[in-house]
């Protein structure tokens, strides 16, 4: 499955194309007193797919192309073995970036491609919480996007608009936050609730 878009959490000024803090594009955001923060980083969509005892690796699309380095460091550090051991009676798609030099902006968080996870989807409709995402990876020996804490929206857009440094290079500009509840939640159109917001918006 291809990850769905991630919403941005604000409306945009027309003429300007910034964001409006406290125009929420969906009201059902302003329900939840806190949402689960972590680091936007700036690469590239990888899914890795685990279906029917087989493990292969794909972009955002079906049709997108991988680095050649990004898929040999795939296939060194996740095997089919792993995967199977987690999930055995089930298909699964971890869901992560790939980056580092090479890849956007990336050689300020790692001079070579890599892998990082931020969520996991199990028998094509279980979307993990954050720890059981954690738990997935740590298992597997991958690494997760930072976790940024706790926070309301308000927080996190103040955090986002002033700034900071990314936790995967302290020379690097954090790209943005991505929130999601503690527990999957959707909303009344069945969209799942998930919001980022990036420096550039502001």
């Amino acid at each position: 499955m291809i990850y769905p878009k991630i919403e941005t959490l604000y409306e945009r000024d027309e003429a300007t194309f910034k964001v409006k803090p406290g125009v929420f594009k969906n009201r059902t955001y302003t329900l939840l007193k806190e949402w689960q923060f972590t680091e936007k980083i700036d690469g590239t969509n990888i899914r890795c797919i685990w279906q029917d005892g087989k493990l292969t690796f794909g972009g955002k699309t079906d049709n997108a192309q991988i680095h050649a380095d990004l898929i040999k460091w795939l296939y060194e550090n996740i095997s089919a073995t792993k995967m199977a051991e987690i999930f055995p009676d089930c298909p699964a798609v971890l869901y992560g970036e790939g980056y580092g030099a090479g890849i956007q902006k990336g050689s300020g968080y790692s001079l070579t491609k890599k892998f990082i996870m931020y969520d996991v989807l199990v028998d094509a409709k279980w979307w993990l919480n954050w720890e059981n995402t954690y738990d997935v990876a740590h298992k597997i020996g991958l690494d997760v996007v930072p976790f940024l804490g706790v926070m309301t929206l308000e927080q996190a857009t103040e955090m986002v608009r002033v700034g900071f440094a990314s936790k995967l290079g302290s020379a690097t500009p954090a790209e943005g936050v991505v929130g999601r509840p503690a527990e999957t939640l959707f909303d009344k159109k069945g969209a799942r609730l998930i919001v980022k917001l990036k420096t550039k918006d502001f």
